[in-house]
């Protein structure tokens, strides 16, 4: 009884393919018992409506044979571990609650700090509706270049010592970007794998603030090391942050930590501190939810400058404050990643 069955299994088509669900290669076991035949299936699908149609195509087959009388699936559904991208040894998510926060600020100077310590360095801009990345590293208007060696791949441009990829050096400047959720996905699934990132220590992906379609899609298609929340001191910020952990800790990415920007000011003149936006919230977070804190940025003319004129801070004037800031935030980083690692 048991070779019908196969064979009668032999021609029940999988859904959407012109092969059989034996040769698909989800038959694990069958077992015969009297009139009752146990189908055991192992699968990775994950369209339910292709597990619906096996549900139905399979007992109706085999309910053909002679003497069986009752046909039972079960069905096993296998989970597959996140891939990481290739050869890119750590993915970094930068995201906040909420935007105007400095987020991009962030991402852009603490990717060139990791370059300047040696590390090779890739930065994704994933915001696809607000891509502010290219005007701060100076790319603004550089055309994606396809890649020579791989023809259905694109280059990165490389600016300062990292390569660099954004919407906005593949859309027309001041262009509209009106996508719905699936393009989104689309567009971050592509700038993951049909990118010729080379080999990366760290791909740090600038995500847009909240916990939308673009955060998901990266949670999704790639094993993403870590995550930073960037956020500003004052306590209204402290809620929004909390989504963006809480997203995380959904998603199984661990947090790496806080970084808590414009913390302060420091007149240029008189160097009289100023707390502008309240100071030390971001550290409170840190410590009440167990986070590491990652530092504090000042607040500081230059790093406005520097993003404007495509001159990131960390590059302009590596010896400031400021600079040095974001740096002491780059070894937090690789502290905490080596150790999870």
């Amino acid at each position: 009884m048991k070779n019908r069955v196969m064979d009668e299994l032999k021609k029940v088509f999988y859904p959407g393919k012109t092969h059989s669900v034996v040769k698909e290669g989800i038959i694990d076991d069958v077992e015969v018992d009297g009139g009752k035949v146990i189908v055991k299936i192992k699968t990775k699908e994950k369209n339910q409506a292709v597990i619906d149609m096996l549900k139905k195509s399979i007992p109706l087959a085999l309910k053909r044979i002679d003497g069986v009388e009752d046909v039972e699936l079960q069905i096993e559904k296998i989970v597959e571990e996140k891939e990481k991208v290739a050869n890119i040894r750590w993915v970094i998510a930068t995201t906040s609650g909420k935007g105007g926060v400095g987020k991009s600020t962030v991402s852009v100077n603490t990717a060139l700090a990791l370059a300047k310590f040696g590390y090779r360095v890739g930065l994704l801009d994933a915001d696809i509706y607000g891509p502010n990345i290219p005007t701060m590293m100076g790319i603004e208007g550089v055309p994606v270049m396809l890649d020579p060696n791989h023809k259905d791949k694109i280059l990165p441009t490389e600016k300062y010592g990292i390569k660099v990829l954004s919407i906005g050096n593949l859309v027309p400047k001041d262009a509209a970007i009106i996508w719905r959720g699936a393009l989104i996905h689309q567009a971050i699934k592509q700038f993951l794998e049909d990118v010729s990132w080379g080999n990366l220590d760290f791909l740090m992906v600038d995500l847009p603030p909240g916990t939308g379609d673009a955060q998901l899609t990266l949670a999704q298609e790639t094993k993403v090391a870590g995550g930073i929340i960037v956020i500003t001191p004052q306590n209204v910020a402290m809620s929004d942050a909390a989504k963006a952990y809480d997203f995380f800790e959904k998603l199984k990415i661990p947090t790496l930590g806080v970084v808590e920007n414009m913390s302060y000011f420091v007149c240029p003149h008189c160097g009289a501190r100023t707390d502008i936006f309240d100071h030390g919230g971001a550290r409170k977070f840190a410590e009440d939810k167990g986070l590491t804190f990652l530092g504090e940025i000042p607040i500081d003319v230059e790093v406005r400058e520097g993003g404007d004129k495509g001159k990131p801070i960390v590059i302009a004037n590596p010896t400031s404050p400021v600079a040095q800031a974001f740096e002491d935030v780059a070894r937090n980083i690789v502290e905490k990643v080596k150790a999870l690692s």
